[in-house]
Protein backbone atom coordinates (compact mmCIF):
# COMPACT_ATOMS: atom_id res chain seq x y z
CA UNK A 1 0.00 0.00 0.00
CA UNK A 2 1.25 3.47 -0.86
CA UNK A 3 1.77 5.81 2.07
CA UNK A 4 -0.93 8.46 2.12
CA UNK A 5 -3.13 6.57 -0.34
CA UNK A 6 -6.83 6.59 0.40
CA UNK A 7 -9.05 3.57 0.44
CA UNK A 8 -11.89 3.51 -2.10
CA UNK A 9 -14.69 5.78 -0.92
CA UNK A 10 -12.57 7.37 1.80
CA UNK A 11 -12.49 11.15 1.93
CA UNK A 12 -15.30 11.65 -0.55
CA UNK A 13 -17.76 14.43 0.12
CA UNK A 14 -21.28 14.61 -1.21
CA UNK A 15 -24.75 13.26 -0.83
CA UNK A 16 -25.00 9.90 0.83
CA UNK A 17 -27.49 7.09 0.58
CA UNK A 18 -28.11 4.12 2.81
CA UNK A 19 -29.54 1.93 0.09
CA UNK A 20 -32.49 4.01 -1.08
CA UNK A 21 -32.84 5.66 -4.44
CA UNK A 22 -31.63 8.98 -3.05
CA UNK A 23 -34.57 10.84 -4.58
CA UNK A 24 -37.17 10.47 -1.81
CA UNK A 25 -37.42 13.81 0.07
CA UNK A 26 -38.99 12.01 3.04
CA UNK A 27 -35.82 10.10 3.85
CA UNK A 28 -33.25 11.48 6.28
CA UNK A 29 -30.36 10.90 3.87
CA UNK A 30 -31.96 12.73 0.92
CA UNK A 31 -29.81 15.82 1.46
CA UNK A 32 -26.90 16.09 3.86
CA UNK A 33 -26.56 19.77 4.77
CA UNK A 34 -23.16 19.35 6.45
CA UNK A 35 -21.68 17.81 3.30
CA UNK A 36 -23.23 20.57 1.22
CA UNK A 37 -21.73 23.26 3.47
CA UNK A 38 -18.30 21.60 3.24
CA UNK A 39 -18.53 21.49 -0.56
CA UNK A 40 -19.64 25.14 -0.62
CA UNK A 41 -16.67 26.19 1.54
CA UNK A 42 -14.30 24.32 -0.78
CA UNK A 43 -15.87 26.00 -3.82
CA UNK A 44 -15.60 29.45 -2.25
CA UNK A 45 -11.95 28.84 -1.33
CA UNK A 46 -11.20 27.68 -4.86
CA UNK A 47 -12.85 30.78 -6.30
CA UNK A 48 -10.72 32.97 -4.01
CA UNK A 49 -7.55 31.22 -5.18
CA UNK A 50 -8.56 31.73 -8.82
CA UNK A 51 -9.13 35.46 -8.26
CA UNK A 52 -5.74 35.84 -6.55
CA UNK A 53 -4.01 33.90 -9.35
CA UNK A 54 -5.64 36.09 -11.99
CA UNK A 55 -4.43 39.18 -10.12
CA UNK A 56 -0.85 37.84 -9.94
CA UNK A 57 -0.87 37.01 -13.65
CA UNK A 58 -2.17 40.50 -14.44
CA UNK A 59 0.71 42.09 -12.53
CA UNK A 60 3.19 39.86 -14.39
CA UNK A 61 1.72 40.96 -17.71
CA UNK A 62 2.03 44.64 -16.73
CA UNK A 63 5.64 44.11 -15.63
CA UNK A 64 6.51 42.23 -18.82
CA UNK A 65 4.92 44.95 -20.98
CA UNK A 66 6.86 47.65 -19.15
CA UNK A 67 10.12 45.72 -19.41
CA UNK A 68 9.60 45.14 -23.14
CA UNK A 69 8.98 48.86 -23.59
CA UNK A 70 12.22 49.73 -21.78
CA UNK A 71 14.20 47.17 -23.79
CA UNK A 72 12.91 48.59 -27.05
CA UNK A 73 14.52 51.95 -26.14
CA UNK A 74 18.02 50.40 -26.30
Amino acid sequence: MVIGAKKPGEGKVGMTSTGGSGTDPGKDDYFNISNFEELLKRLEASKGRQVRQKSVEGRRDIFATGLAGMMSNF
